[in-house]
């Protein structure tokens, strides 16, 4: 009895040290499995961004409505889709946040095949109105804006502007900038709401529009009472990488604007508050 009695407890001795042996051996090959597995997700990120770049880069050369596609032999491939930014209204570059004193120009014409303005024909519209301001800001912390709009033809080009101040302390307290101002409200453009709308001076033969943030960053929208030309090309592109069970997405937007008029064009210097 005795011999029986001391085989039994070397026997649940020899139990006891295999599941712990099984228990160790299945932790480290779950790690294992799970370490390789970031490792290719990682990579097929990678990749995947890899490719979004690369429909960036592809998107940048197409000047239409289009959608294109590329695989790649490292099983990544794009979805790129180039949008026109045009018509009665739209997001000023993409509905990003313009920055304060840097500005944006709205054109109010045609741009040829080699990407330069097209001045023979000014804009056969009237009306233009501006918005922008965040709704979660309070009028003094929300920025002011200049407007700076170039009149056609070009052989007696002239230059109107405007600047305009929701915040009445900056316009007629002791900084008094006397910007015109303008009240607060709610406006939605294309799915983003604006604080502030204000319509300009009627526009005859209009050729391009500067509209620059003072004081604080904004988003801007435009709107005009008919169609405005192409102001760029906004591209969505969407880059894949990995097998149908485990497929890794990586998107980028980019808002491909038309080159900028260099700021003397618009004067700066020229305009100060007056008493």
């Amino acid at each position: 009895m005795e011999v029986s009695k001391q085989s039994g407890q070397a026997l649940l001795v020899v139990v006891l040290v295999m599941v712990v042996t099984l228990t160790v051996g299945l932790s480290l090959t779950s790690r294992s499995i799970v370490s390789i597995r970031t490792s290719s997700e990682e990579a097929d990120s990678q990749k995947a961004l890899a490719a979004a770049e690369a429909g960036i880069e592809r998107g940048i050369e197409v000047n239409n409505n289009a959608t294109i596609s590329e695989p790649f032999e490292n099983n990544a491939k794009y979805n790129a889709e180039i949008k026109k930014v045009e018509g009665t209204v739209f997001l000023a570059h993409g509905g990003n946040t313009i920055v304060q004193d840097d500005g944006i120009d709205v054109w109010l014409v045609n741009h040829k095949a080699d990407g330069t303005p097209d001045y023979s024909t000014p804009w056969p519209g009237k009306d233009l109105e501006i918005y922008w301001g965040e709704v979660s800001l309070t009028d003094c912390a929300n920025a002011a804006i200049e407007v700076a709009v170039i009149l056609g033809p070009v052989a007696s080009v002239a230059l109107e502007r405007e600047a305009f101040d929701p915040c009445n302390a900056r316009a007629d307290g002791e900084k008094k900038n006397h910007f015109s101002n303008v009240p607060s409200g709610t406006h939605i453009i294309k799915g983003k709401t604006f604080k502030y709308r204000k319509k300009l001076k009627k526009i005859d033969s209009g050729l391009v529009v500067r509209v620059v943030p003072i004081y604080a960053d904004t988003p801007i929208a435009v709107e005009g009472n008919v169609v405005l030309p192409t102001q760029g090309f906004a591209i969505d592109s969407i880059g894949t990488s990995g097998g149908a069970n485990r497929e890794v997405k990586r998107s980028i937007s980019f808002f491909r604007t038309y080159d900028y008029l260099p700021t003397p064009y618009f004067m700066y210097g020229l305009f100060a508050p007056f008493n």
